[in-house]
């Protein structure tokens, strides 16, 4: 249940946090995307390893990512949690959940068998109180959060600033990327952490890089879907040069992560597994380190209908 014995919303800033726990005066720009990227998941049962032995408790499970941001236009009231679609909503995977957890970057010290995160509630009366992008093929929707003090753990917190936004000029095959986020293959120890990736822009759309879906070269997996991915001012400018400054700018969303399906083959033979209707392939799935994004240009769009759906609910 959440808890409402403080009722003081969490208020977001586009400048530093300020936290009710002390902080290192200089935070770097990395502490503070982390400090915005959110871990998505939901309480299962594991079996854990316990002082009298193995015993099955519940546990903080990754499904996704989520990152905090703001309408261009809000100045107030609660932020939003920026996600992948699917992360909330995937009939493909039979996934349709009434509430997810999501716990702070802040809270990294905590364990997953030890701190389950904050309750979110996904419906209402069977009405979805998030919302999705307006365009149905955009993997990309948000929910606002509207937490108390004591669900947070702080007062307030900073989310992606809107100046930072990739231009035309930021979107070119070979740019330098970092990548923010989950990934369940860290393991459960690490679940707790919003862990940083490198890699280039693999490939975009020479006539709209802003609108359409590109796609990034480094190592994804999944509870990546969600996370935020900046340009960095390293290495090669478009234009060949060697880029000597320059700003880091959000380029978009982590959608989906591709991987390869092949045969399995022991002593150069498909293995097959023999039943009543004959032979069957056994086939193996592998992460080929290639990344789907939702670009900057469709998250400002989602962003935009989030604020005039509230302005319209008041």
């Amino acid at each position: 249940m959440r808890c409402i014995a403080l009722i003081l919303p969490i208020i977001f800033t586009m400048g530093e946090i300020s936290a009710i726990a002390q902080e290192p005066p200089d935070k770097s720009w990395i502490a503070a995307v982390k400090d915005a990227t959110v871990a998505i998941g939901t309480i299962r049962t594991a079996r854990v390893q316990a002082p009298k032995g193995r015993a099955d408790k519940e546990i903080f499970a990754i499904v996704g990512t989520g990152v905090i941001m703001l309408p261009p236009e809000q100045t107030e009231g609660p932020p939003w949690l920026v996600t992948a679609k699917h992360v909330l909503y995937s009939p493909a995977m039979k996934w349709d959940p009434d509430s997810i957890q999501i716990r702070f970057n802040w809270f990294d010290h905590k364990p997953v068998d030890d701190y389950l995160g904050i309750t979110i509630r996904l419906k209402e009366k069977n009405r979805r109180l998030w919302i999705a992008h307006k365009d149905p093929s955009v993997d990309l929707a948000a929910i606002p959060l509207d937490l108390s003090v004591r669900e947070a753990g702080r007062t307030t917190a900073g989310p992606v600033p809107v100046q930072a936004y990739a231009s035309a000029n930021d979107v070119f095959e070979g740019a330098s990327i970092l990548v923010f986020g989950y990934p369940g293959a860290v393991g459960p120890t690490y679940w707790t952490k919003a862990v940083v990736r490198a890699g280039i822009i693999a490939w975009t759309d020479p006539e709209r890089p802003l609108s359409n879906p590109f796609l990034i070269d480094s190592a994804i997996y999944p509870g990546n879907s969600g996370g935020p991915v900046f340009k960095v001012p390293a290495g090669l400018d478009r234009h060949g040069n060697v880029s000597l400054g320059g700003k880091v700018a959000f380029l978009g969303i982590i959608s989906q992560g591709r991987k390869a399906i092949n045969p399995l083959r022991a002593a150069g033979r498909e293995v097959e597994l023999q039943g009543p209707a004959g032979p069957t392939a056994v086939l193996s799935e592998q992460w080929v380190g290639i990344g789907v994004v939702e670009p900057a240009e469709r998250v400002r769009e989602l962003l935009v209908q989030a604020y005039e759906s509230r302005k319209s609910a008041k």
